[in-house]
C-alpha cells in the first residue's frame, strides 16, 4: 500500500523550500521584512517555520525576532503604540508569528497578503486556495 501512496505524494508537491543562503530565500525574506518592520519596529529577522515557493508564488510561516534571537516586546511595537492593536491579545495567543503570501514579478518579490499573530488557519480558504494552490498543498481541501 505504501508504494501506491508515495508516488502520489511526490507528484502532488510541486513546491520547494528555498535553501538557507540562496538568493531566492534572501529575496523572499527581504520582501517580507519591511512589511513586518512597519508593524513590529526595526530591526527584525525571521526563524523560518515553513517556506514554500513554486514559480512566481510563495507562502511563508515565520517567527519574527530581534537580531540574535532577541524577543520583540509587543507593547513597544508600532502596531500597539501607533496603530491601536491590543498588546494583551498577542501575549494571550502566544506570539507574533507571520504568515505571508508573495508573488514575483520579474526579479522582485512582493507581499500580497499577510498576518501577524493569527490564531486560525485563515489562509486555507478562498481566494488563497485558488490563487496559491501549489504552495498551499495540504492545507486546502481537495476539489
Amino acid at each position: 500500500m505504501a508504494t501506491m501512496i508515495l508516488p502520489t505524494l511526490g507528484f502532488a508537491q510541486n513546491w520547494h523550500e528555498p535553501a538557507r543562503g540562496t538568493a531566492e530565500r534572501a529575496q523572499l525574506m527581504n520582501a517580507i521584512r519591511p512589511v513586518v518592520e512597519w508593524q513590529l519596529g526595526r530591526p527584525v529577522e525571521f526563524v523560518v517555520r515553513q517556506l514554500r515557493a513554486s514559480g512566481d508564488h510563495a507562502f511563508a510561516m515565520l517567527a519574527p525576532q530581534r537580531p540574535g534571537g532577541g524577543a520583540i516586546h509587543v507593547a513597544a511595537t508600532p502596531m500597539v503604540r501607533y496603530f491601536g492593536e491590543d498588546a494583551s491579545y498577542f501575549e494571550e495567543v502566544g506570539g507574533l508569528d507571520v504568515i505571508a503570501f508573495l508573488i514575483r514579478e520579474g526579479d522582485q518579490w512582493a507581499v500580497v497578503d499577510h498576518s501577524i499573530g493569527a490564531t486560525d488557519v485563515w489562509f486555507a480558504r478562498e481566494p488563497y486556495c485558488s490563487a496559491f494552490p501549489v504552495v498551499l498543498h495540504g492545507y486546502c481541501p481537495l476539489k
